[in-house]
């Protein structure tokens, strides 16, 4: 008797289907029929098996046609753009990161993703008011948030409050769905599903197959897992097991998918690998638990993170997600490497003399391949580690290294005056307004709640990082040294000092829209006509957000124009047309936040590390070698390219002495202001060397000002150590421990081995050298009372260091080392010199 198998092997051997797919076919029908067979009659068996089959496949075909329609229409727009814009290769960057654009008006994925991650947060407000990270980087109330998680799962808690919060999260979870689909994707509805898992791979190979399947089968909800053989759920009602060998089955394919990052089922090909998204999401939804208390204890076990960055990640993946789908189709790679052809196409086709044909194909191939690494760190895969273990220790180190480091950039960052000075001159908005708001801000909660109203969160509420990311760039994992790092971050004040900055340059941004409400496009502000122009906002589109029933109110009567609150209040347009209009607003919003207060850019680190894995020598060389270098990158590429948008010599001018300036001074002022936090007086201004510091210190790169005064930085390296990154800088510390007496014995010389380890111990101790309100105290308190009593010499020492720190900066210490405590007060008339 004919069956499904025989006909589809006629069908292979008529070269009518592709092998591969073929033989996968008869591998699932003949697993169904086995499966079957136990419990109904052989023919029966067989029917069944085939239906199956078929209805799966054809789900199957709906999804990729799906698909297929998304992407060709983002490849006609992205031809268009292309074909449209001045600058195609410029036009390739700024679809990953459009920060700079000047003539291009398409939409940037990092852009996009950070406003649909505003959004997100604006809509979880609530969420992170209660439970957002404190400042040990745990969550508030951890009781009530694993209730809230209870509820996500359809588990009742009792707790009325996260039963309100957990509807909140359902609802920014159904949202994020939607726009998936919408662009492509294919995620079903799942009632309860609750939050997505992180799962650790390596606690899982830790443990074995055998193990995690026995753990993990009790606590999954079998009647909600779809089997991908039938299109059907395991079984049919809440509490059943399943089949025992399809469940295995399932399970191992889950296992080995995790456990291998995906090349169980990759064949080994001359391409890279799969990049297509639409599909992504629904692969993260395979497992589903039985409760929330279910989900709780299996990720004690196998989590790689904790339950609010599983849930807040999940989030803010997906909005990742949609923005490069959204941008450059379901297949984010496809898409990019579509537009790339057609500026080549273009360049090679284009008239002209040679040499500036031969120009032009040069630089669409460079621009081609920084975008293709740009997309690789916004997708991750420039991220994949080639050793998970190296890449988690240097990371690690990393994140030590700024709890080491950071306690005192809060000094450092009163230079961001300068930048949110020039950016909001930039878009007519008064300075002094942005700095009043920043004031209101940190001091009334009130105020604060307004913001969040608006839609303008505290960015750092969940990041565990506190921030960090803003000098090193991402950190690999999520562990006790990201919090560490976060801590120091959070407690030194600049986390707190960062996020009421942004959030009073947006609330700025959105009252001066306001402000211009009663006029026509055509009658408002050139600066913030040509701000929205950029980002493909019309004159219809105007209108649209200047509504009174769509502006926000405050008690006071102070009226804002914000995205979030013109997407929850607006009625005239669809909710997907509203969704369009109202992140393109805050994707303008986020753009020139950008220029107001610069973090690492996604072209700083594609350029700076390109597509070095981490675990790799190459790419922790790298990364340590960039670490605290990118924000400068970044500042000086943002800066720059606002300078040559400049429509005249006069205006180019005028706009480098309006951000030279500024910088300049302020830098001078954070240079002094560390000073006097190490227990120094302040440096004398008359000296060239202090204004070259100064200069450094404006454009971020503080350390680097040290040598123009000394041989050796602040931290005790020199130059080489200082270009080579911290991390190997505290490794060359660490290995002198060890390296210094065995050199000493060998040249028959002696070697003070107390003064080294109190050194070691003074430059690296987390949180104690380096919080700027209490590391002088913990230097002279703890580490000059430990040299005293580890090296004889230790006044000999400090007496020394401070003959040569006059001689390098003309300064003294107030608070000499040794004493316990001070004798005098800062003498502030060192500042004008001899």
């Amino acid at each position: 008797m004919t069956n499904i198998a025989d006909c589809l092997q006629r069908a292979m051997d008529a070269k009518n289907l592709n092998p591969v797919q073929g033989r996968a076919a008869q591998d699932h029908y003949r697993q169904l029929v086995a499966r079957y067979e136990n419990i109904i009659p052989p023919a029966q068996a067989a029917a069944s098996a085939a239906a199956d089959l078929k209805e799966a496949t054809r789900k199957a075909a709906r999804s990729r046609f799906h698909s297929t329609v998304n992407q060709l229409q983002a490849m006609r727009r992205l031809k268009a753009e292309i074909d449209a814009s001045p600058d195609p290769g410029r036009a390739l960057r700024d679809m990953i990161e459009g920060h700079t654009r000047d003539a291009y008006r398409g939409e940037s994925v990092r852009s996009l993703t950070e406003a649909y991650t505003d959004s997100i947060n604006a809509g979880l407000s609530e969420v992170l008011a209660k439970h957002g990270l404190n400042v040990a980087g745990s969550v508030r109330d951890r009781a009530g948030f694993e209730n809230l998680i209870r509820e996500l799962h359809g588990e009742a808690s009792g707790d009325a409050s996260a039963q309100g919060l957990a509807d909140g999260v359902r609802y920014q979870q159904r949202r994020m769905r939607q726009l998936f689909n919408a662009h492509g994707g294919d995620v079903g509805e799942l009632a309860d599903y609750g939050v997505a898992h992180a799962h650790s791979a390596d606690a899982m190979l830790a443990k074995g197959f055998d193990q995690w399947a026995a753990d993990i089968t009790p606590r999954l909800a079998w009647d909600k897992i779809e089997d991908m053989a039938t299109g059907k759920a395991f079984t049919t009602g809440p509490g059943q097991m399943p089949n025992r060998q399809a469940a295995e089955r399932f399970l191992r394919d889950v296992y080995d998918g995790i456990t291998t990052r995906g090349w169980d089922e990759r064949v080994p090909s001359g391409t890279a690998a799969g990049a297509a998204l639409y599909n992504r999401r629904a692969e993260h939804r395979v497992l589903h638990f039985s409760s929330g208390s279910d989900w709780l204890e299996y990720n004690k076990a196998y989590g790689a993170a904790d339950p609010f960055t599983a849930m807040l990640g999940g989030l803010h993946g997906l909005a990742r997600d949609v923005a490069m789908m959204r941008v450059l189709g379901p297949n984010p790679r496809a898409g990019l490497e579509f537009a790339s052809q057609v500026a080549m196409k273009n360049a090679q086709t284009m008239t002209g003399s040679p040499k500036a044909k031969a120009a032009a194909i040069a630089r669409i191939g460079k621009q081609a391949k920084l975008a293709k690494v740009m997309l690789a760190h916004v997708d991750g895969s420039a991220n994949v580690p080639d050793s998970v273990g190296g890449a988690a220790f240097f990371s690690g180190s990393r994140a030590v290294l700024s709890s080491i480091q950071l306690g005192s950039a809060v000094l450092s960052s009163v230079t961001d005056a300068a930048t949110i000075r020039v950016a909001a001159k930039a878009i007519g908005i008064k300075p002094s307004n942005v700095m009043t708001r920043t004031m209101a801000l940190s001091m009334s909660g009130t105020t604060r709640a307004q913001a969040a109203r608006l839609g303008y969160v505290a960015q750092t509420l969940g990041e565990a990082g506190g921030g960090s990311a803003r000098y090193f760039g991402e950190l690999f994992g999520t562990g006790i040294t990201q919090r560490l790092s976060g801590f120091t971050l959070r407690a030194s004040g600049l986390t707190f000092l960062t996020d009421m900055r942004r959030l009073a340059f947006q609330m700025e941004v959105s009252a001066k829209l306001a402000d211009m409400a009663d006029r026509a496009f055509a009658d408002i502000d050139p600066r913030m006509r040509a701000l929205m122009e950029r980002r493909g906002i019309t004159a219809t589109d105007w209108d649209l957000l200047r509504d009174p029933a769509a502006r926000f109110t405050a008690p006071d009567g102070s009226d804002f124009i914000s995205a979030k609150w013109f997407l929850e209040h607006q009625t005239a347009l669809p909710r997907m047309e509203a969704e369009g209009l109202a992140m393109r607003l805050q994707m303008a919003m986020r753009e020139e936040l950008e220029y107001a207060l610069p973090s690492m850019s996604i072209e700083g680190r594609a350029r700076t590390l390109g597509a070095t894995a981490p675990g790799s020598i190459p790419g922790e060389l790298l990364r340590s070698s960039t670490s605290y270098k990118g924000y400068p990158l970044s500042l000086m590429f943002s800066q720059y390219r606002r300078f040559l948008q400049q429509p005249t010599p006069m205006a180019k001018a005028q706009y480098a002495a309006n951000i030279f300036i500024p910088l300049l001074l302020l830098g001078g002022v954070a240079v002094q202001l560390k000073e006097m936090a190490k227990g120094n007086d302040p440096r004398p201004m008359d000296d060239g060397k202090f204004w070259m510091a100064a200069l450094m210190q404006g454009g971020g790169l503080g350390i680097f000002g040290d040598f123009f005064a000394a041989e050796a930085s602040r931290t005790g390296g020199g130059l080489g150590e200082t270009l080579a990154g911290p991390v190997i800088g505290l490794a060359g510390d660490a290995l002198g421990l060890v390296a210094e007496p065995l050199s000493a014995a060998a040249e028959g010389r002696n070697v003070n081995m107390g003064r080294a380890f109190a050194r070691f111990q003074r430059m690296n101790t987390p949180v104690g050298s380096s919080l700027w309100y209490q590391r002088l105290a913990f230097d002279r308190i703890v580490s000059d009372q430990l040299q005293r009593f580890l090296d004889p010499e230790a006044e000999t020492d400090w007496r020394r260091k401070e003959r040569q720190r006059q001689r390098d900066y003309g300064t003294r210490p107030w608070w000499l080392q040794g004493d316990l405590a001070p004798d005098r007060a800062p003498d502030l008339s060192n500042i004008a010199g001899s």
